[in-house]
């Protein structure tokens, strides 16, 4: 079963930890989509290597790399 997450949540791509606008410490515009941090360190993290934390989804057939 898959868990509701409330649609109020974001997930620290780094980290993985489940915050919400108001919670988060830090936040990053990437490709037009923001992303929420819990801490700066982890902005900093994606800022650098954004590619390393965004998953990577099989469409049509294309596998990620």
């Amino acid at each position: 079963m898959k868990r509701q997450r409330n649609k109020d949540a974001y997930e620290d791509p780094v980290c993985g930890m489940e915050i919400s606008r108001k919670t988060a410490l830090d936040e990053f515009s990437y490709h037009g989509k923001t992303y929420y941090f819990c801490a700066g360190t982890c902005r900093e993290a994606f800022e650098a290597e954004p590619e390393k934390y965004l998953r990577q989804h099989r469409q049509h057939g294309v596998r990620p790399k």
